[in-house]
């Protein structure tokens, strides 16, 4: 894809009918090869997962290791809550980040996806 062509995610989902929006979501997911797919979709729930993993384990983690049960605390509770929440804004901002730098226009699936339809190593 050229950057004067017309990307065709783009299209303004409201504007097509129900019939529309799943012929493409069809058709993006049995044109694609197996090398496409698995980068622009199969790698995109994997990071999804591990997001939401992050996102409920961080602050787990930091409740069992810092608010031990039958055990006096290492930190007051309130301190704990604070890094809890800090840590799931940070996770969230830098997921926001990674999956635009991956998936955004002109990312790093978009540029591996062209190297490998066109057969070169160095993405030229």
């Amino acid at each position: 894809m050229t950057p004067t062509e017309p990307d065709p995610r783009r299209h303004d989902i409201r504007s097509r009918s129900a019939a529309d929006r799943v012929r493409s979501s069809v058709d993006r997911h049995t044109k694609a090869g197996w090398y496409e797919w698995t980068l622009r979709e199969f790698l995109r729930y994997l990071f999804g997962i591990g997001i939401l993993g992050l996102l409920l384990f961080v602050p787990l983690q930091m409740e069992f290791s810092w608010l031990p049960s039958g055990a006096p605390p290492t930190f007051d509770p309130s301190v704990v809550i604070f890094f809890a929440v800090l840590a799931m804004l940070v996770v969230g901002i830098l997921a926001i980040l990674a999956y635009r730098a991956l998936w955004g226009d002109h990312g790093w699936v978009d540029r591996a996806v062209a190297r490998h339809r066109t057969g070169t190593s160095d993405g030229k």
